[in-house]
């Protein structure tokens, strides 16, 4: 377009709306088809610490669960995962998109949105691109790899548009290249490369400081040197002038193309430019991006069409042609937007109206696109589906402008700033054109947009832009949408002015310093307004031409022999000329260029009252800097002098008279020559409404099958992907059967795999010894084979397996007397379904062996134990009776004869001695007690009832310490235990907890029942002062163990808990933390809860 345009109509915003203080990058990666290889290829060479984010969008089915992260986490460090909704985005990481989902980006997170009708064509590369330019503008990277169609390519155009880097894979090296050169196809693409070669240009990119740096407004004015050099080689290599597009949009072009290359200074930008004509190519398109799209601001154009469009088709009348200008109209959506609103005009209110489109752009390369007419099918995001099967042809994953609509277009190059306009136009369209220029080249525009409007001509601009000092000529018919109608006959412009010839933009061939600026400048225009004083007083009427015929500038009054055309605009003077001059002028020119000299014309005569005679003469000279070749047209007037020789007059007439009978002869051979072109032209058109009938029959038939073809081609897609991701599972799962086949093998345990029909599928060679069975008889019944082992039936074990979901596990003996622990599993797959049995053979021959022994080992222990037991009873008993004596005796002297001092502490320890001794012999005698009695039978017990009566013994101690008892026994109350060691357990229990209480604290103490870990289990927790379980821990349930000793006890209470909860295969857990309590958890064996022990 004209200008650097903006998805919003709005100019690139200023730095300090664009800080990112966080400085993420954000890096966009659109993959489909055969996008896997390309993307580890891209991953293996992505460092760990490049501080840069990594979204990666592919093409997936909705009902397909990905294995993508689990495929690429071989080929990175990254942290990997799925997006989930508003998740913020991190460095370092990567993140994939759901299957069923789209990802939008706002505020640095990422969002999901339903991907909507499977009928509908899904883009979600364009929709994640396109967030990822407005929320992340010039540090949105864009990625493009292998894929088909042309998904990526609209989101590659905002990312650009916002000062964005595009990267696309070389199609060479990519497995589907339609989506690499879709993007390329746009111009856009800032490298071309291999996969592996992109992460080094980001991670270059990035560290440049048009990214790294905040954009920073600088001051309109005076341009510096190196800058003012680069705009004057662009403007001397494509004729483009960008000196008066507003600065700051200028020096971030200039800037972002600085940082694809990674050079720091303008001035040495200079050089690369004046070194590589591609990047002055490169630089003007970065200038020129035309970022459009089809209905772009649906509310404007709503507004358009019924504020403007539907009247104006309404109120047409006769066969005067409808004309609207497009200016600045990039790669013509706008164009056909705005053509598909008067077609549909003209066909709802059934009028046929003629309409001519003038449609122009500075940027020759979008201009040739856009008289192409073909678009990429993701239009179809853009285009309402109805309008789109009505003015476009579907072909070859393409969009194609039906003849009907792009017939009434018109496209041509044309420089709004310079060239001249068009006239009579109805509608003129200029939208965001303006916003990048400066005011006074605003107003230039404006003024050549009014002359060219008809007298009640209608201007549509973008919704950033104003009419300055033109609103005074404006009726204003929708101030949002920036929509009026001309109000003013009177054309406010020059008529010099609409020739390219703006003395204000004329190039200064010699220009070094930028304080210098104001100063050329200055004297240049007083020189050039010299120039033309003189050339009006003194020179006859001329054109300047280049080496194309293009008028560049004109002096005197020319429009005697020139005119602006009414159709297609055009700036060739031949075309411009009038008809009478045709021959001469393009003689002279001719000649002029072949004999590099002066050439006159032959005079012309004109039909006026003085039959002036006009003579045109030509001179073509090179320009010295540009080395462009010019050619000045004059046209001489001079009287026409009528000859009085007879002999003269008498050669005229006659002349004239062989003359006119030469063109009466001409005329009827003409006459005959219409009556056979006019029979010839019925028959073509009868032929033609055939072949149109035909064709389009032949073309409902064609979108048929191009609409098929199109969702072949997205399951096609979609398959690839697929197949891509099972070709890496195949592969890992050939590694893992690898592994498998060697973990069993190596194992050397007898294996056999049966299937649920009980038939071969593996087995090991190992269990061949026992088992007669070859490689040959794998899918064979495993019950027509014979076995080794005594009393094993294999297939009943096989069945019992299958039936109850559940292992089998037994020891068998073989005919040998070896001994084996046969295991039988149920062989279950991914999704958990059984699918046969798995039987593993484990040699325990040798282990049974040590096992007797050891059940040897383990009896004769027990019996010395017992004896041990029994010697400790006997020698207390024995010990209890001297002891009582003793105690008895010591009360008597001590009560009889009193001790005197000199004793006292003799027997004060002798004393202490006895009653210790007595002590220890109790409790010795408490717990072999309680162990002789481990061996009681269970009953059946209510817990509470049980607890009650324990409370009830220790009601004294509960009362003085006002302790507070908590029960629940919501996951049962009954068991089956010996009550008398039941009563025993939680009365040691509860009787620690009070005894141990905290000093400032009322004792608390739960007790609860509770389904742990599928066992039943009893609670018991207090809130006192805990046991320092790093250093008391392993000692805790030990015999004469306490760890407060300033309080008095036995050091038995746990011990024998512990002991009376092993013996009948239960096990007892302790949590605990000084001055916060302690948590007991008995764990009781399964059948406690359901039936008595065995």
């Amino acid at each position: 377009m004209e200008a650097i345009k903006n998805s919003n109509d709005k100019p690139v915003a200023n730095g300090k709306a664009n800080v990112n203080k966080k400085k993420l990058y954000i890096v966009g990666i659109g993959a489909s088809a055969g996008g896997l290889e390309a993307i580890n290829a891209f991953f293996e060479k992505v460092p760990a610490d490049s501080g840069l984010s990594f979204v990666l969008i592919q093409h997936l089915s909705p009902d397909y669960k990905s294995m993508m992260p689990e495929l690429l986490a071989k080929h990175t460090m990254l942290k990997i995962s799925k997006v989930t909704d508003a998740v913020a985005v991190q460095p370092n990481a990567i993140y994939t998109i759901p299957a069923d989902k789209n990802i939008t980006i706002s505020g640095g997170k990422l969002y999901l949105e339903d991907r909507g009708s499977p009928k509908t064509l899904n883009l979600p590369i364009n929709i994640f691109f396109k967030c990822l330019a407005d929320d992340q503008r010039e540090r949105a990277i864009g990625v493009v790899l292998s894929g088909t169609g042309s998904d990526a390519t609209l989101g590659i155009e905002a990312i650009k548009q916002h000062g964005g880097m595009v990267i696309a894979q070389d199609p060479d090296s990519a497995a589907f290249d339609s989506m690499p050169k879709s993007a390329i196809a746009t111009g856009l693409v800032d490298f071309i490369l291999h996969p592996s070669q992109m992460p080094a240009s980001i991670v270059n990119y990035v560290k440049h400081p048009y990214v790294e740096q905040p954009m920073v407004d600088e001051p309109e004015g005076d341009m510096d040197n190196d800058l003012f050099r680069i705009l004057t080689l662009l403007h001397q290599k494509t004729n483009m002038d960008f000196r008066q597009y507003k600065k700051t949009t200028v020096i971030r072009r200039i800037e972002r193309r600085m940082g694809i290359h990674n050079i720091l200074s303008r001035s040495t930008y200079l050089k690369y430019l004046q070194e590589d004509k591609e990047e002055i190519e490169m630089l003007s398109a970065d200038m020129l991006i035309g970022v459009t799209a089809f209905f772009r601001d649906k509310q404007a154009y709503q507004k358009l069409d019924k504020e403007v469009i539907e009247p104006m088709i309404r109120d047409h009348s006769g066969d005067r042609e409808l004309r609207l200008w497009i200016v600045g109209c990039s790669t013509g959506q706008e164009v056909y937007s705005l053509g598909m609103l008067l077609k549909e005009n003209c066909r709802k209110q059934n009028k046929h109206v003629p309409i001519k489109i003038f449609a122009t752009d500075i940027d020759q390369r979008a201009i040739d696109k856009a008289s192409k007419g073909v678009f990429y099918d993701s239009i179809e995001e853009e285009v309402p589906k109805e309008l789109l099967h009505r003015y476009f042809i579907h072909q070859e994953g393409k969009y194609q402008v039906k003849k009907e609509l792009r017939e009434i277009a018109i496209f041509a190059k044309h420089d709004i700033t310079k060239d001249p306009p068009f006239n009579n136009i109805d509608l003129a369209s200029c939208r965001n054109v303006l916003i990048y220029i400066e005011p006074e080249l605003q107003e230039k525009i404006l003024s050549f947009i009014h002359f060219s409007l008809s007298e009640h001509g209608h201007l549509f601009l973008g919704s950033s832009e104003n009419l300055g000092n033109y609103s005074k000529v404006f009726d204003e018919i929708d101030k949002k949408h920036k929509i009026f109608r001309n109000r003013s006959s009177v054309r406010i412009v020059d008529i010099h002015k609409l020739y390219p010839f703006d003395r204000k933009h004329k190039l200064a061939d010699k220009r070094e310093k930028p304080e210098d600026q104001a100063a050329v400048l200055s004297e240049s225009k007083i020189i050039n307004n010299f120039k033309d004083a003189v050339l009006e007083d003194l020179v006859p009427p001329t054109i300047i031409i280049n080496e194309n015929n293009d008028v560049v500038h004109v002096a005197g009054e020319v429009e005697r022999f020139i005119k602006l055309p009414k159709k297609q605009l055009t700036l060739n003077v031949l075309k411009m000329v009038d008809e009478q001059f045709y021959v001469s002028l393009s003689n002279v020119i001719a000649k002029s260029r072949n004999q590099k000299g002066k050439i006159t014309s032959p005079p012309v005569i004109l039909d006026d009252k003085q039959h002036t005679a006009v003579s045109v003469v030509a001179k073509c000279y090179t320009e010295p800097v540009s080395r462009m070749s010019y050619c000045i047209l004059s046209f001489i007037e001079t009287k026409s002098i009528r000859t009085s020789s007879i002999g003269e007059e008498s050669s005229n007439k006659q002349m004239n008279k062989e003359r006119n009978a030469h063109i009466r002869q001409l005329e009827e051979d003409l006459k005959e020559t219409k009556e056979y072109l006019q029979a010839t032209i019925e028959e073509l058109e009868t032929s033609n409404e055939e072949l149109q009938a035909t064709n389009e029959e032949l073309m409902a038939a064609n979108e048929e099958l191009q609409s098929s073809n199109e969702e072949l081609q997205s399951v096609n897609e979609e398959l690839y992907t697929v197949n891509s991701e099972f070709q890496d599972k195949i592969q890992e799962m050939t590694e893992l059967n690898d592994d498998l086949n060697n973990f069993i093998q190596n194992t050397h345990i007898p294996t056999l795999f049966l299937d649920i029909d009980y038939s071969i599928k593996r087995f090991t060679e190992e269990i061949t010894p026992y088992i007669k069975i070859t490689r040959n008889d794998i899918g064979r019944y495993v019950g027509d084979f014979n076995h080794t082992f005594l009393s094993f039936d294999l297939i009943e074990v096989a069945r019992k397996v299958v039936d109850t979901f559940l292992p089998i596990e037994k020891e068998v003996i073989t005919a040998k007397d070896e001994v084996f622990l046969v295991r039988a599993l149920p062989y279950k797959t991914a999704k958990k379904e059984v699918k046969g049995v798995v039987f593993t053979f484990v040699g325990v021959t040798e282990l049974k062996k040590i096992e007797q022994q050891l059940v040897a080992k383990a009896r004769e222990l027990e019996r010395t134990n017992q004896e041990l037991e029994q010697f400790a009873y006997v020698a207390s008993h024995d010990l209890k009776a001297p002891i009582s004596n003793l105690v008895a005796l010591l009360e008597v002297i001590n009560k009889r004869k009193g001790i005197n001092d000199e004793c006292a502490p003799v027997f004060n320890k002798v004393s202490e001695s006895v009653t210790r001794m007595n002590r220890t012999i109790r409790t010795l005698n408490e717990v072999i007690t309680i162990k002789k009695n481990l061996d009681l039978e269970p009953e059946k017990l209510s817990l509470d009832n049980v607890l009650q009566d324990v409370l009830s013994f220790i009601d004294d101690q509960i009362v003085n310490t006002q302790a507070q008892i908590n029960t629940n026994f919501e996951a049962g109350e009954t068991i089956y235990f010996p009550e008398i060691h039941l009563r025993s357990i939680l009365q040691n229990l509860i009787t620690n907890a009070i005894k141990y209480r905290q000093k400032d604290k009322t004792p608390i103490i739960d007790i609860q029942t509770l389904e742990e870990k599928g066992q039943f289990c009893l609670l018991v927790k207090d809130n006192g002062r805990g046991i320092n379980m790093k250093e008391y821990g392993k000692k805790l349930f030990g015999l004469f163990q306490r760890f407060h000793l300033d309080t008095e006890g036995k050091g038995i209470g746990l011990h024998i808990v512990k002991s009376i909860i092993e013996k009948y295969g239960g096990r007892i857990e302790v949590e605990s933390k000084l001055k916060e309590g302690t948590t007991f958890k008995i764990y009781f064996k399964p059948s406690t809860t359901h039936e008595p022990y065995n």
